[in-house]
């Protein structure tokens, strides 16, 4: 018993190792992983729950593989905002299958009780990476899959050179001027003596302060969206228009304002921030599959659109067919307001 456990350790090691030195390999191995949940789905009993059990920890095993890959070329320990994405980011991996547990055991009223739960911790934690960790954009999922494609050992050595560029100098926060480090000066041959730029006018300044405020407003409307959604929806009705509007007039406010910073200075954010702007803007399409509005209006043009696929277009009924049968499970299960 105790080599088995003193072999834990070692075979973690080994993993680590392996996944470090082969990426990707290991991202064809969770590709399949996730792939067997798809073909689960409908075959056995409780398949949703199990199908969706899969897909979650095929999920989490690829951020804990990314954590790794990541981990070995940082030389830096993880800092408190990290370790917060990464239980946000496991967190939004797995309440799908959360909230299908607990209607299985608990029923509706346990169902909505862990829904409830999961979107305030989102909400908390989503604030304190917008207010205390001055995060301007959080992503969905607030760890991103890392690009395993992508990695090169010499990338990584000028990210280090790059940050040790930018700690040449400093700025004093009373005046603003930019000083030089004594350390990192160059030879005296190749001094210029020229005093270090200011970062930015007082004008800039005020600009810029004005932009993050609208940031940081159109950012707090689109965190507060899921704890709205379900306020409206307990006090209105589940299968109301009120609360589909109120969500829908938060997420196309959050989006103007953003629109506006774009406009005043298309360089407030990094291109990962514009993406993820332009990814919630396509995803207010799935308004168009969310109560009441799929009920009433989208329901039965899909439907008719998919049926007519499948008897004339060839081969199209082995889409089609599952389609039509999973839609309505798909619809409850995924389309919410909370879960994008």
């Amino acid at each position: 018993m105790s080599s088995v456990i003193f072999s834990v350790p070692e075979l973690y090691n080994s993993y680590k190792r392996w996944v470090t030195k082969n990426p990707q390999t290991t991202s064809e191995f969770e590709t399949t992983v996730k792939w067997i949940s798809y073909f689960i789905a409908g075959r056995i009993n409780n398949s949703h729950v199990v199908s969706e059990l899969v897909y979650s920890l095929s999920n989490l095993l690829v951020l804990f593989n990314d954590q790794i890959i990541s981990l070995s070329q940082k030389s830096q320990h993880t800092t408190s905002s990290e370790r917060l994405k990464v239980w946000l980011t496991v967190i939004e991996y797995s309440e799908v299958f959360l909230e299908l547990s607990a209607l299985r055991l608990w029923g509706n009223t346990g169902r909505w009780l862990v829904i409830v739960c999961i979107q305030v911790f989102k909400c908390i934690s989503r604030m304190l990476l917008l207010f205390h960790y001055k995060e301007p954009i959080i992503e969905h999922p607030p760890i991103p899959v890392l690009q395993r494609n992508c990695i090169d050992p010499k990338a990584v050595n000028d990210s280090f050179q790059q940050l040790q560029s930018h700690s040449i100098s400093f700025t004093l926060k009373h005046s603003g001027r930019v000083i030089r480090k004594v350390d990192s000066a160059p030879p005296v041959a190749f001094r210029s003596w020229k005093p270090l730029e200011q970062v930015a006018c007082d004008n800039t300044q005020a600009i810029q302060q004005s932009l993050l405020d609208k940031q940081i407003i159109a950012e707090t409307l689109y965190v507060i969206k899921p704890l709205v959604h379900l306020g409206s929806a307990a006090y209105f009705g589940n299968n109301t228009w009120k609360p589909w509007m109120l969500s829908l007039v938060l997420d196309l406010y959050s989006l103007r304002l953003y629109r506006h910073c774009f406009k005043a200075d298309f360089n407030c954010l990094s291109k990962t921030q514009k993406m993820q702007i332009s990814r919630r803007t396509v995803v207010l399409l799935l308004y168009l599959l969310r109560s009441p509005f799929y009920e009433n209006h989208s329901r039965d043009k899909i439907q008719s659109v998919l049926k007519c696929m499948s008897n004339k277009v060839p081969l199209a009924r082995l889409l089609c067919n599952p389609l039509l049968q999973y839609l309505p499970f798909w619809q409850r299960t995924y389309f919410y307001m909370w879960s994008t």
